[in-house]
């Protein structure tokens, strides 16, 4: 994925999917997680049945042990996704747990010490890894 442009759009902005997708981006990440306030949580999920057809889309979910982690999961379960973007990965437990679950691609984001701390195993079961340097 060397050279390869990402554009997040916030999941509870489902107007601005279709916009994303004619965009150029190699790759559209529609964002669960940062991008959408806790109250709106619910409804970004809801959203995630109007993503566009025929582009590279990426869902970041919610991170492993917040409020909204298992919910995201299973809104996205049975989507046509390129991958998932798994933020905060600390753990190659649960990361390789994430992906086998999954079985679809997974972007580990590195965003703490503990996750800098275990990425080349965190490494060994993602399909990538990609570093939050905002979080970190």
């Amino acid at each position: 994925m060397v050279g390869v442009s990402f554009l997040f759009v916030p999941a509870d902005r489902p107007e601005r999917f279709d916009k994303a997708a004619a965009s150029g981006a190699d790759a559209i990440i529609i964002d669960l997680e940062d991008a959408v306030a806790p109250a709106a949580k619910s409804a970004a999920r809801a959203a995630l049945g109007t993503l566009p057809t025929g582009a590279e889309i990426f869902v970041r979910v919610n991170g492993h042990g917040s409020a909204w982690h298992d919910e995201d999961i299973a809104a996205i379960s049975g989507l046509s996704l390129a991958g998932i973007v798994l933020p905060k990965a600390e753990s190659a437990e649960y990361t390789l747990d994430f992906c086998c679950r999954c079985k679809i691609p997974v972007i580990a984001l590195i965003e703490s010490a503990a996750g800098l701390a275990a990425c080349r195993q965190i490494a060994q079961h993602s399909a990538r890894l990609a570093f939050g340097s905002i979080d970190f």
